[in-house]
């Protein structure tokens, strides 16, 4: 019996070390032909733009350097502090080395990232750095995690019993097999009707034990959607008051996944590269910029081809993935009302005969290929629509070998991007008729992080009392809440 009880106490410890290890990541692209909102897949505005794909379906960047910039509109509201956000959220990701870097289990990143804000959680606001980081997370490839480590694949009622197939949609980033854990978290999954619409059906994850305070933990899984994932602890995705000091080990898997060097796709170049001469520099640069702009020319470099060669590359060939993404700022002239031209240079490594070739590629810009905008973005029937963004998807399954079988994937996500904000404001929801006191504050932008600073509130400008006495008084200091009855005393 003692003998038993120690190969209990070593099972017990095996398991307990593989769940500290045991982490999985998701991949995003375009909806499959059975990703339908019957089964938990959101089309609807402000809601999915894809669904999770299978392995050797992925959908990435071949370009090694993205540009992204700010429209006017974007500006006006969140001013320069918002920039500033945006740019933490890119520094993160432009701070990871590159994939071939990455250590074998990745122990280097930790299993959670989450932090709450108190004030801010009060205030009902979201982060607007740790929520662009889900969305940029989304946009190079990733999917929620936490969300897909059960789905379903299809529903069919037989003799007035319902019968569902489940599948899983995680992978382990170190052995490439599904997985039921996301950042040492093991989920299981219960079948149930949810949403609004009751002739919706989804495998909603549970943690297999509900006294952890830890479930849905990866970065990526900020962009969940509709979908359901019922996490006992209180982090939750897109909680007011929550932010992200950098991504979890799971995240930084699943880009590992996407742009390791030895994950070759067949991939074509976009179709505006040329080959750029070879006293070109590899990097951005602004054809006709003054010395001294950085965007000019290093020094000692000289643009002989500055407007390109016109003499067009090898386009459709087996290409590695980049291994590193560099994200690059571009403006808006104000004083001629356009985007600063600019000439992307850079490596392009293609696989032909076996051999990794090189060739040195440019490509013109008008504008950058992600632009951050804000708008008044409408409803859905009564919620205010927070965030609208496109994908960029382009399916290149049909040159990546004869399968007879039509797949989601691989593919390539392509430039432009566009990713609006809501700037209607903060909202409170009433129903059926109602004042402020009965009413349902929905969430508004804000900044913040761990430190006793005040969160900023956008749009720019706003007074952070303001907003604390109209969530919790409805007085203003410039006097009544411009939400109460003015007949109400």
């Amino acid at each position: 019996m003692r003998h038993y009880s120690w190969k209990l106490l070593l099972c017990g410890l095996l398991l307990a070390s593989q769940a500290r290890e045991s982490r999985a990541f998701s991949m995003l692209g375009p909806f499959d032909t059975w990703q339908v909102v019957e089964i938990g897949y959101f089309t609807d505005v402000g809601d999915d733009i894809g669904g999770p794909m299978n392995l050797a379906e992925e959908y990435r960047w071949n370009l090694p350097i993205i540009t992204y910039g700010f429209d006017e509109s974007f500006l006006n509201y969140f001013g320069a502090k918002g920039v500033e956000e945006i740019e933490k959220a890119i520094k993160v990701l432009n701070d990871l080395p590159p994939c071939s870097q990455f250590s074998a289990n990745l122990s280097e990143y930790p299993r959670d990232t989450r932090r709450v804000n108190y004030r801010a959680s009060a205030l009902s606001l979201v982060d607007l750095k740790s929520y662009v980081l889900g969305v940029l997370l989304e946009a190079v490839g990733l999917a929620p995690p936490d969300r897909y480590v059960w789905t379903l694949r299809g529903r069919v009622v037989i003799n007035d019993i319902p019968y569902y197939t489940v599948i899983q949609r995680n992978f382990d980033p170190v052995t490439r097999q599904p997985s039921s854990y996301v950042n040492g978290t093991l989920y299981t999954y219960r079948v149930l009707q949810t949403y609004s619409d009751p002739n919706v059906w989804e495998a909603v994850e549970f943690e297999v034990d509900p006294s952890l305070p830890d479930g849905v933990s990866a970065v990526a899984s900020s962009m969940i959607g509709d979908g359901t994932v019922f996490a006992a602890g209180y982090y939750v995705n897109n909680l007011p008051g929550l932010f992200y000091t950098g991504l979890t080990r799971d995240d930084v898997g699943g880009l590992r996944e996407l742009y390791r060097p030895n994950n070759f796709n067949v991939e074509t170049l976009l179709t505006n590269t040329l080959l750029a001469a070879r006293s070109s520099p590899v990097g951005n640069y602004l054809v006709g910029a003054s010395e001294g702009s950085p965007w000019a020319a290093p020094p000692g470099l000289v643009l002989t081809n500055a407007t390109g060669t016109n003499a067009i590359p090898v386009l459709q060939s087996l290409r590695p993935g980049m291994d590193k993404l560099n994200f690059t700022r571009v403006d808006f002239d104000s004083y001629v009302g356009i985007w600063l031209p600019l000439t992307n240079v850079y490596q392009d490594f293609y696989l032909t005969n076996s051999i990794l070739k090189k060739q040195l590629v440019q490509r013109s810009l008008d504008r950058p290929d992600i632009l951050f905008s804000a708008a008044d973005l409408g409803l859905v029937e009564y919620a205010p629509i927070f965030f609208v963004r496109n994908s960029g998807w382009v399916n290149q399954d049909a040159i990546n070998g004869i399968s007879g079988t039509a797949l989601a994937g691989p593919g390539l996500i392509q430039p432009p991007l566009n990713f609006t904000f809501s700037k209607l404001g903060q909202a409170i929801i009433n129903s059926p008729e109602g004042g402020q006191v009965d009413g349902i504050v929905d969430v508004w932008w804000g900044s913040y992080d761990g430190t006793t600073n005040a969160p900023v509130v956008y749009p720019i400008g706003t007074s952070i009392s303001t907003i604390e006495n109209l969530v919790q008084s409805g007085k203003t200091d410039e006097g009544p809440s411009p939400w109460r009855n003015p007949l109400e005393p």
